[in-house]
Order: structure tokens, then C-alpha cells, then sequence
């Protein structure tokens, strides 16, 4: 065996293949790969072929400078092909670091890496029963006991579908963990956007198996792969996701995604403070060329806040619809059709508005055809994804797209004077390859298409704040990735609704159903003070839906978000018997006939005054910090899906499911004081009891106030000092929320 080892950790690899065979905390005394098993070292993608044989290895160990050791391997798969590795260790740390590169000199294109495979890792904790695997998947999901939850049917997070990002994982780490007994953080520390995929699954041997692939930024004939950053792979002590969150955080804020710093400080020409401060509430999918001022108003007269709505695709010359009809160039989208009794009636109340844009969906047929054509994205055949993309996408990259992304909004802002702008199909859900060279970029390109659709969002906001008078647009898209938090302003999501809602974590949705996967703040977490906002919760504001309904308004509040109200694939509420057609509609959707609930709206409604009110500071600026322990109640909400595709599986089912009784989360703002938010979602009162300790936050002063903030006043309740611990009582009554205010 080759070792490499210092007073935290030690790694061991295969001496003949150079595969891992061990992953040891000393410390702790735990062995992460207890069964010793043959493994690949690496992957290679050469066609449709993956490749892990070689002709030889050869290793050297390296001593380096600062108190750095490691290995150089080199593995020669054929005389004209090569991999080469390198692992280092700090003598100080417990984090190891691999880096990795192909030499390719043959006449067969490499399309990818997946190095390093860290295969056969077993249970930490007995029978994995308090383990997990917290993943970046669609912004967070953990999965429990994943040696169990791991089957055939789905093996785990490997080569995932939509949304795709890093294919599908919104920042770049995962971590695996034994509750308070020990685990593993992998990362990669990529500080440009390349093409990756972040695998962590059930492998042929039925156990678990962790590793990176690294996509080719230039496939082709006698070209390699240079991998441009390291892969981290530490120790944890096992405290929650929170701790590979945390570490990963460090690092990823200093990241250029983060230029812009903390929305607290900055100011308006770069912000959009009405989205911040003054919607309590998101729509999305009203018929933008369709009269549906009735339903504003009743929402309005129940729901005590501005709303921020995305309308639905219908207001192009050449409509958007779900049914494949599509604009082409410039003259398919104008003159638009917006109705102006829905702008009218969102201006009264003071009401903003984004248009939906299927951002990257080209009618090929239509004007400029010739040009789309060129400009067709070229996914390949064999795209590591369940997802197939039969969608007719061009290439972010292609000159033609880029002027025409530009101008088709810049001329929408100076024909309809939009509040806002939201892109469906974007960067966050394609997969970033393009195997036509002709647009301007290498085959592959993953970066390269990465940043361009950085360039084509920074030059469309620069035109349309132009035609706007030099006001802050804002823009958003379908889903959200790390690469583009300086650049957009709100996403939609939909996986806080789950097992109710469609997309993101539809294959994770079996587990959610029962329990033994779950959604977590991982994305929030991390960059909530960065931005952006989340409109999420895929909601209806009538009794069909259920009673998990209360649960998912809360949580979407308590976790810094906006909930939305979606009409994209069902009739909107009815309203005394009446609701709208699927012949105006850009789907035809069936009839439903559920009726509006005042007592629905009105719970929304005290949410909505919180993110608004008293809670604004911390749910819309500020830093989401690891939640108080406490004993709940548990309880079982019933749900209903009938709002999506009538081809998806999830449409008409229906089920329930447990949670806590109490959705509770913690935010900090600035240094100056603590939120904590404590919603009932059942209709029985409820009595929590919880140490505060003021010991574990970072504030400026000595002495703070606790206030107890409700739907009718903010109460003093006792003085604290920041070295003091508090033991006290909460009493909660039936839906409702009240926040704790350290200040």
C-alpha cells in the first residue's frame, strides 16, 4: 500500500492501480472504507466508452514546501493516452487535495474525467441509522441512510437531471456524515465555472461510492483534459449538514460570484429594494394577455402586501405556449400583448411585474429561422444526464443569440416599461456543452458556455436599466446556480413543495414521500446574504390541496423566501364558481373547480406582513444560522398534486406526510441583533421550551433586549447578556408565527 498520513488522517491507495483503499480518521478511529474491494482509480469517457484499464502505473512520492507531502501517479491507458494524479496532504490539516489531468496524443477524443473515485465506503454509524448524505442538489436535499435509501430504482446523485447547473448541484460540495460521529466533506474549489458533475451513489458492489467527473473543455482529436483546481475531500466531526456547509462557505464567499458583498450594505443601482423589502407574495403564470384582475383583487383583499408578479408566456406578437409554439427572432416577439387591465390593476396596489421568457428556445421556422438554425445548440448524444434535452435550444455563444438576447429586451423595456424580467429554460436548467465549434467556441466549451450566458444576463440588464432611466432591473431565472448570484436577482423553485409539486427532486420524490429524504436551506444557508431571492412553495390558495399546505407556506417564509402561487398548469382559484378557460391559457389544462379560501389567504396574509414588517432584516438580508434544538409535536399533513403536466407521474397523487409541528429557523443581521422565527402549522397551541445562549453568536454588544414579535405588537421581554443562557418557554397558538428579536 501507498500511504499518505499525518497526525489527522490517513489515505491509503492500491500500490499496483493506485485506487483508494482506505480513508482512516485517526482521531475519531474511523475507517471509511472498511471492506477492502478492487476499485477504478479513475474514468475516462472516450466516445461511448468508459474506460479504467491501463498498461501501467508508475508513482512517485513528493515532499513540498510549508509542510506539504503527497503522490504523483501517472497511469498509461494506452502508449498514446495518459492520466496523471496528483495527491497532496498539509501536515496540518485534515484535508487532502487531488489534482488531475489526460495527456492525449491518440486519434480518439476524450469527453471526459471522473477522478477521484473514492468507491466502498461503508456505514459510519451502526447499520447506518444516523447517517446521511447532504448533497447540493437542486439547492439541498439530505437523504437518510443512504447504504438503505440507495437502490436499484435510484441509486443516488449520479449523472441527475434538471435543474442542471454543476449537472443538477447548485454549489460544489456534498457531504457524507454519521450523526455526531464523524463523516466526509468532498468539494471542488473550481473558481471559474467549469464543467462538472458531483456523483455520490450506490455502486455494482452495493456500497457507496463518492467521485467527481470533469468534462472536456476542447474535445477532440489529440486534445486532453487539464482539470484547473483541486478536489478537497476532510474529515468531519459529524454535526449535522451545517458542518460541511459551513466549511464550504469560507471558501465559496470570496468567490467573484460574490463581488457585490452583503445586500445590507449595498446600495440601490445594484439591488432591487423593492424585491427585497416591499413583496410579501409571488404569482407566477397569470395570463399575461388575458383579463385576470379579479383574481389580483382577491388576492388583494385578503393578503395584506405588494405582489410580485410573473406572468405567464402569452404576451409575445408570437405567443409562448407549453405546446412547442415558439418565437424565433425579433419580429415573432412584437408588437406584445400585454392586458392592460391586469398592468392597470397591479399598479394600483403598487403591484410589480416580470414577463416569462422561454430565454433559450428558438422557433426554427420563424423569423430569423436560418439564423436559429446555425445557432442550434448541439447537446451530445451520450449527455450523463437522465435528462434527454429534445428541446430546440441555441447556443448562448453564438453572436447571433447574444445580439439577440440584448436587443429583444431592451426593446421590451422601452415598449412596456417592465418592472422586472424572468427567464424559464435558462442557464440554471441546460446542459453546459455544445459540440458546435462554429458558434466561436471549442467543442465542449462548458466554461466557455458558462460565462456566456454570464455576459449575455450583464449586457440585457445593462440595456434594459438603460431604457429604464437608469433604475435597477431585476432578473431572474428557473432555478438558480452559484455561478450567477451576481448576476440574478430571484429564481423560482419549486422542490419546498414536495412530494406537491413537479421538477426539481422528482427523482428524489419517492424518499420524500416517506420521510427518508428531505429538503434543507443548503443553498441559503451558504449565500442568503449574497441573494437571490426564492420564490417557491407551488401553491394554490384553496382547501384541495391539503393541509401540508401550512407547512410548506411556513417553511418557505421561515427559510428566507417568497411564497409563489402557480397557475401555469391548472385554472387559478374560483372565484364564486368562476375560473379561467384553458382556451386562453398557454396550456390546456382540465377543469378543476376549487374555490378560493379567505381563511388560506388570510394565513399567507400574516407571512407576508412579517417578511414585509418586522421580520425584513433578517428573512430578506440576513445570515441563516444553525437553528435551535427543541422538542415538537410531530404531525401528519395530507397533500394533493393536480398542478402539473397531465403526462407527469405526480399528477392526481396524493398522500400525507409527518413533520414538526413547529418550522423554527435563525438569522443573524449584520452584528447588530438575532431573529428567530417559530410557526405552529397545526391548529392545536403548542409549548416549546429552548436554551438561549447568546454565547453562540458573534454580536457587538454586551447587553441585548429579547422581544416577542407578533401580527399586533413587539413586546419586551427580559434583558441578556452576550456570555448569558436563558432557559424559557414559548407558548405558539394554532397557525400562527411570532418571532424572537435579540436586539
Amino acid at each position: 500500500m501507498l500511504v499518505l498520513e499525518n497526525d489527522h488522517v490517513s489515505i491509503s491507495f492500491n500500490k499496483e492501480a493506485g485506487w483508494i483503499s482506505s480513508i482512516f480518521d485517526k482521531q475519531k478511529q474511523i475507517e471509511y472504507i472498511p471492506q477492502k474491494r478492487d476499485a477504478a482509480a479513475f474514468r475516462l469517457e472516450q466516445g461511448d466508452k468508459i474506460i479504467s484499464d491501463f498498461q501501467r502505473f508508475n508513482y512517485a512520492a513528493m515532499e513540498l514546501a510549508d509542510g506539504e507531502s503527497g503522490y504523483n501517479f501517472t497511469w498509461e491507458v494506452t502508449d498514446q493516452l495518459t492520466v496523471t494524479a496528483k495527491v497532496q496532504l498539509n501536515n496540518d490539516s485534515d484535508e487532502l487535495h487531488f489534482y488531475s489531468n489526460v495527456h492525449n496524443q491518440s486519434d480518439k477524443p476524450i469527453v471526459s474525467l471522473e477522478y477521484p473515485i473514492v468507491s466502498n465506503i461503508g456505514a459510519i454509524t451502526e447499520e447506518g441509522k444516523a447517517d446521511y448524505v447532504a448533497h447540493s442538489f437542486a439547492t439541498g436535499f439530505r437523504v437518510h441512510n443512504p447504504l438503505a435509501s440507495f437502490t436499484k430504482d435510484w441509486n443516488g446523485f449520479r449523472y441527475m437531471p434538471y435543474p442542471e447547473g454543476f449537472s443538477g448541484s447548485t454549489m460544489q460540495f456534498f457531504s457524507y456524515y454519521g450523526q455526531d460521529k464523524g463523516g466526509l466533506y468532498f468539494a471542488a474549489y473550481d473558481r471559474e465555472g467549469y464543467a462538472k458533475w458531483l456523483n455520490f451513489y450506490k455502486n455494482a458492489n452495493g456500497l457507496l461510492e463518492a467521485s467527481f467527473i470533469h468534462g472536456c473543455e476542447d474535445i477532440g482529436e489529440q486534445k486532453g483534459i487539464t482539470v484547473h483546481y483541486p478536489v478537497a475531500v476532510k474529515v468531519l466531526e459529524g454535526k449535522d449538514w451545517y458542518e460541511g456547509a459551513d466549511i464550504y462557505k469560507d471558501w465559496a464567499t470570496s468567490q467573484f460570484w460574490c463581488q457585490k458583498g452583503v445586500l445590507a450594505d449595498a446600495d440601490e443601482t445594484i439591488k432591487a429594494k423593492w424585491l427585497l423589502e416591499d413583496i410579501g407574495l409571488s404569482t407566477f403564470g397569470i395570463n399575461a394577455g388575458s383579463d385576470r384582475s379579479e383574481w389580483i383583487r382577491k388576492y388583494h383583499a385578503y393578503i395584506d402586501t405588494e405582489l410580485f408578479h410573473i406572468l405567464g408566456p402569452d404576451w409575445p406578437n408570437k405567443t409562448q405556449d407549453f405546446g412547442n409554439n415558439l418565437p424565433g427572432g425579433l419580429e415573432d416577439w412584437f408588437p406584445t400583448k400585454f392586458n392592460q387591465k391586469n398592468i392597470k390593476t397591479m399598479e394600483s396596489f403598487g403591484d410589480k411585474y416580470a414577463p416569462f421568457e422561454f430565454d433559450y428556445l428558438f422557433n426554427f421556422a420563424g423569423a430569423d429561422g436560418d439564423k436559429g438554425k446555425k445557432a442550434m445548440q448541439q447537446i451530445p448524444s451520450s449527455s450523463m444526464s437522465i435528462d434527454q434535452y429534445p428541446f430546440p435550444f441555441v447556443c448562448p455563444a453564438d453572436t447571433f443569440v447574444q445580439d439577440l438576447h440584448v436587443r429583444r429586451d431592451e426593446a421590451l423595456q422601452e415598449e412596456a416599461n417592465v418592472d422586472a424580467i424572468y427567464y424559464d429554460i435558462s442557464a440554471n436548467n441546460i446542459l453546459k456543452v455544445c459540440m458546435d465549434e462554429s458558434h466561436g467556441h471549442p467543442v465542449g466549451a462548458g466554461r466557455q458556455i458558462t460565462m456566456a450566458y454570464r455576459e449575455n444576463y450583464l449586457k440585457t440588464k445593462e440595456a434594459m436599466m438603460k431604457k429604464a432611466g437608469d433604475h435597477y432591473i431585476p432578473m431572474g431565472t428557473e432555478m438558480m446556480n452559484e455561478i450567477f448570484l451576481d448576476v440574478l436577482d430571484f429564481y423560482q423553485a419549486r422542490a419546498g413543495a414536495q412530494p406537491a409539486a413537479p421538477l426539481e427532486g422528482w427523482n428524489v420524490r419517492e424518499l420524500l414521500k416517506t420521510g427518508d429524504a428531505e429538503l434543507i436551506p443548503m443553498f441559503t444557508y451558504v449565500y442568503h446574504e449574497y441573494g437571490a431571492v426564492r420564490l417557491d412553495g407551488w401553491g394554490k390558495v384553496v382547501e384541495e390541496i391539503g393541509d401540508l399546505f401550512y407547512f410548506t407556506v411556513a417553511r418557505t417564509y421561515l427559510w428566507g423566501g417568497l411564497y409563489e402561487l402557480n397557475h401555469e398548469y391548472s385554472p387559478m382559484e374560483a372565484i364564486e364558481g368562476k375560473e379561467n378557460g384553458a382556451a386562453e391559457h398557454y396550456y390546456s389544462f382540465d377543469t378543476a373547480g376549487y374555490e378560493f379560501s379567505p381563511e388560506r389567504a388570510t394565513y399567507i396574509s400574516q407571512f407576508a406582513r412579517l417578511r414585509t414588517g418586522h421580520g425584513n432584516k433578517y428573512l430578506a438580508y440576513g445570515k441563516m444560522l444553525r437553528p435551535l434544538e427543541f422538542v415538537c409535536d410531530k404531525t401528519s399533513l395530507d397533500w394533493f398534486h393536480y398542478n402539473c403536466d397531465k403526462g407527469f407521474n405526480e399528477f392526481h397523487d396524493s398522500g400525507e406526510l409527518t413533520v414538526n409541528s413547529i418550522v423554527h429557523s435563525a438569522w443573524q443581521y449584520r452584528d447588530e441583533g438575532i431573529g428567530l422565527f417559530f410557526a405552529n402549522v397545526t391548529d392545536q397551541p403548542q409549548r416549546i421550551k429552548l436554551d438561549l445562549d447568546l454565547n453562540n453568536y458573534s454580536l457587538a454588544k454586551n447587553e441585548y433586549a429579547v422581544y416577542l414579535v407578533n401580527e399586533t405588537n413587539r413586546e419586551k421581554m427580559f434583558g441578556i447578556y452576550s456570555n448569558e443562557v436563558k432557559n424559557i418557554e414559548l407558548d405558539i397558538t394554532g397557525k400562527s408565527v411570532i418571532q424572537l428579536e435579540i436586539f
